[in-house]
């Protein structure tokens, strides 16, 4: 070997590649077929356990249903979706509590703590009611300690 070929990576040439085996397997219909069964799966699982773009996928849909139900206009329609994607942003709609999935169906059957306003004019204001934050309350000692009061005033 000549002091060039020694300093210099060598490339393998991918055009010798045997793959009459992995097609003899049908390994990208197999690849193909796993990956639709996954995606197939992707919305049986349980609310907590879906990916976000699945989850806004399922609130399109359940604003679709509810315009659908209570007769929105485009712009109440949009604004529901707009508050539900920003409580979704914010955590309030992360958790299996907080929404009411039916992960056979595919379908949101209720979104908990959101309410709606009918306005005067007609249209439906919709708002989201956030709980309050209770923090870990320290257990109470059931009996208090006595503060030693001595009567001489020491």
């Amino acid at each position: 070997m000549s002091e060039d070929a020694r300093t210099k990576t060598q490339r393998k040439s991918h055009s010798n590649l045997d793959m009459s085996g992995a097609l003899a397997l049908g390994f990208a219909e197999k690849t193909f077929q796993m990956l639709s069964q996954d995606a197939d799966n992707a919305l049986k699982r349980p609310w907590h356990k879906l990916e976000r773009g699945l989850r806004i996928g399922r609130l399109r849909e359940y604003v679709a249903r509810e315009a659908e139900k209570m007769k929105l206009c485009e712009e109440d329609s949009a604004a529901l979706f707009k508050l539900l994607c920003v409580g979704l942003d914010r955590k309030m709609l992360s958790s299996k509590a907080a929404v009411t999935y039916d992960h056979e169906t595919e379908q949101i059957m209720e979104v908990k703590g959101l309410v709606s306003h009918s306005a005067s004019t007609g249209r439906i204001k919709y708002q989201l009611l956030e709980k309050k934050a209770t923090g870990t309350q320290k257990k109470r000692s059931s009996k208090e300690t006595p503060t030693p009061i001595s009567s001489d005033g020491t």
